[in-house]
């Protein structure tokens, strides 16, 4: 086959894989120092077809900072005959920077480099809807990190014009039983003025929201259930918002939302959506701790005045001689029900959520005995030898270090020996005492499960409770002494 042959063959191969994956191809003949290309790579460096192309062209287009690599990877291609492949930025001679992927493969000829084939392909698309991608993750955190519904929509608009490149567009938000305009761009408010509420039935807007399904219309003139029949849109995106709303962007053009646009428009009313949900969350759990802060204060106020007065009855009785018996039965009514008050009260306090403003780096050996100081330990022996730290509510830690110990306490009849030790993951704290019957260490988190004639039933409840505020575990086993042993795990020590 002659030089020119073997050339003419080369190029109508790449202009096959032109028309398969829309790249450009050229050949560069060592023997005549001829070089061919594709239309494609015309269109790629922004020239004329009838203005001569030549692989000093190829490489002198690149941009200054990426030129010498380029040409000595062309170079050191020739010179050793291995193929490599590159991404680097262009510089067309028609319009703005782009990005290109670039493949080049040498031929040899009986040992030498004959021939340099090489495939510049135009990812400029794919490069920015990669950005675009990594912009939306940040855009997410500023939308989890939004206060209220009127700031996640000012976020999401912002995206939408600046990532996207949605000049036109807004966010109607549901607001007792209508489309509300939360938050619209510039170039929106420019076109529209005020922006319109969609009422119950109106619009494709209200379709979107109630189907749930995303539309994309490509001539607004010719879609009949258009709100506004003299808009200047004529190409609309909508995208629902779950059961908060609906994202909107329009183009003055038709057919101005390809499917990647649509793609990341989905991405961002996602985003949008779980955002929303996360503060209707928060809204719940505020009401929620506002009930048990009313329930708190109930107990604390309804049930101690009436209690203070009895017992102010009993020391009047028994000052006068009254029936020391009764009196004393009375009297231990009177210590049980303080106690489930209070444990009543620790138990709502110990359930509600923890504000990350109430952690803080805690030591372990400080928090357990500073606990065993507030607990009524009589003749209870206390070990320990820990030296770790995490992070936690220090009070609710106190309050589960209490209860704890306070179990092992009540439950021995002998004098009690509890250790604290450290595990991979957690805590234990440990006695020598009775130890608890496995078929029942599943019971003993429930409320209201007691062995103890005066227990309350609710302090290893409120142990559970502190422990799933904190996104921890707790487990009881049996210690190496035969007691109990609790097992507080899944803390990043």
């Amino acid at each position: 086959m002659s030089t020119s042959q073997e050339s003419s063959r080369e190029t109508a191969l790449f202009e096959a894989a032109q028309q398969l994956a829309s790249v450009g191809g050229w050949a560069y003949d060592l023997r005549t120092e001829t070089f061919e290309y594709t239309d494609e790579i015309s269109r790629i460096y922004g020239r004329e077809p009838e203005e001569r192309i030549t692989l000093a062209t190829i490489i002198e287009c690149f941009h200054p900072s990426d030129r010498p690599a380029v040409g000595a990877a062309v170079d050191d291609a020739i010179e050793s005959g291995e193929p490599f492949e590159g991404e680097w930025r262009l510089r067309p001679a028609d319009r703005e920077q782009r990005w290109v992927r670039v493949y080049v493969e040498p031929k040899r000829v009986d040992g030498s480099v004959v021939l340099v084939r090489g495939a510049i392909e135009d990812i400029t698309d794919e490069k920015e809807h990669k950005e675009r991608l990594s912009r939306l993750f940040e855009t997410n955190r500023e939308l989890l990190e939004a206060e209220s519904a009127e700031a996640v929509a000012g976020v999401a608009v912002e995206a939408a014009r600046n990532v996207l490149g949605l000049s036109i567009s807004g966010i109607h938000l549901d607001d007792d039983g209508a489309l509300v305009p939360t938050a619209i761009t510039e170039a929106a408010r420019d076109l529209f003025g005020e922006a319109p509420t969609f009422e119950p039935g109106e619009g494709i807007a209200w379709e979107v929201f109630e189907t749930g399904e995303p539309q994309k219309y490509d001539d607004l003139q010719v879609v009949e259930a258009r709100y506004n029949p003299e808009t200047e849109v004529r190409s609309e995106l909508i995208v629902p918002l779950g059961e908060h709303g609906v994202f909107i962007a329009g183009s003055p053009q038709p057919d101005a939302f390809d499917e990647r646009a649509v793609s990341l428009a989905k991405i961002l009313a996602a985003s949008v959506e779980s955002a929303l949900d996360q503060l209707d969350r928060e809204r719940q759990l505020r009401r929620q701790n506002e009930r048990l802060e009313e329930f708190t204060s109930i107990v604390s106020h309804d049930l101690r005045n009436p209690l203070s007065v009895a017992r102010a009855g009993v020391e009047v009785a028994k000052s006068e001689g009254g029936g020391s018996e009764s009196l004393e039965r009375v009297e231990r009514a009177h210590s049980r029900m303080e106690g489930l008050i209070e444990d009543l009260l620790s138990l709502a306090r110990g359930g509600q959520d923890i504000e990350a403003s109430d952690m803080e780096t805690v030591r372990l050996e400080g928090a357990a005995s500073r606990a065993w100081q507030s607990v009524e330990t009589g003749d209870a022996t206390f070990e320990s030898g820990v030296n770790c730290k995490f992070v936690a509510d220090p009070s609710r830690l106190q309050q589960l270090l209490e209860n704890l110990f306070r179990n092992a306490v009540e439950h021995s009849h002998d004098p009690v020996t509890i250790r604290v030790g450290t595990l991979a993951d957690g805590f234990y704290i440990a006695d020598d005492g009775p130890g608890i019957p496995p078929g029942e260490r599943e019971s003993v988190f429930e409320a209201g499960y007691t062995s103890h004639d005066d227990g309350t039933g609710l302090g290893l409840r409120i142990v559970q409770t502190v422990a799933d505020a904190h996104g921890w575990d707790v487990t009881v086993t049996e210690s190496e002494s035969g007691g109990a042993r609790f097992e507080i795990t899944g803390i990043d020590t």
